[in-house]
């Protein structure tokens, strides 16, 4: 599985593409008042599906970097107490078991981890196909320093705790950072929304205000730049919330 990417079920493509035709439906009614303007959906379910797989992936992955720290400092435990390192990713797989359910993620990696082991892979081999797969930066830096460390004869306990250490620190930060951003995202949430808030207003409010805008070219081109504007504006606000630590 490579957790850079998502896969959507049949149930996630449904959700989604009623949300994708309710949007284009809002768009059409808002900013062209014509039925014609739904031709516009299999833009907007692209953008839509795009939008929900980043966003997905990138929360799987949040989720797979705790595991992995506990993951590893299962391995450190277990490689302090005297065992190999194949036995220790095999004892961090019981012990990961007792905390998190049987489909979590970082237990089947342990699992998968564990038959290529008794199929005669390495264990640096199977920890770099994991690095590779789970897009975590941290995994992959783990696992560069754990094959130089075992070839070397370095402290392989050292390793793991520093790895489980710094995935602290980031998620710490990362937690830190989220809630200060918190009142910030909010706040986006709601400018999102006022644009079509205050077209809805005029439409019900004040009959006949917008219809110089609607079903003409130059109303059109008006209103086509708006939406432009208002996409961009979006996406503006929403790279300025991203603070990657």
């Amino acid at each position: 599985m490579d957790y850079r990417d998502w896969r959507f079920s049949w149930q996630e493509r449904l959700k989604y593409g009623l949300e994708a035709l309710a949007m284009t439906g809002i768009l059409a009614f808002c900013f062209y008042n014509s039925f014609w303007a739904l031709l516009a959906f299999p833009l907007t379910a692209f953008w839509h599906f795009r939008e929900k797989k980043e966003q997905l992936a990138a929360r799987r992955r949040k989720e797979l970097q705790l595991q992995f720290k506990d993951a590893v400092q299962g391995m450190a435990a277990a490689l302090a107490a005297g065992y190999s390192a194949e036995n220790a990713i095999r004892e961090a797989g019981r012990d990961l078991r007792l905390v998190y359910p049987e489909k979590a993620d970082m237990v089947q990696e342990l699992a998968a981890m564990q038959r290529k082991l008794d199929a005669n892979q390495t264990v640096e081999e199977v920890i770099r196909d994991f690095a590779c797969r789970s897009g975590l930066e941290e995994a992959q830096t783990f696992s560069e320093i754990f094959a130089v460390g075992k070839r070397s004869g370095g402290d392989l306990i050292a390793i793991m705790k520093d790895t489980a250490r710094t995935i602290s620190q980031t998620v710490d930060t990362e937690r830190q950072v989220a809630s200060v951003l918190a009142s910030r995202k909010y706040e986006q949430k709601i400018m999102n929304v006022i644009p079509f808030a205050m077209v809805l207003y005029l439409r019900f409010g004040c009959p006949g205000f917008l219809d110089p805008v609607y079903g003409n070219a130059a109303g059109i081109a008006v209103m086509t730049g708006c939406l432009a504007l208002y996409l961009a504006s979006r996406c503006l606000g929403k790279r300025m919330l991203e603070i990657e630590v």
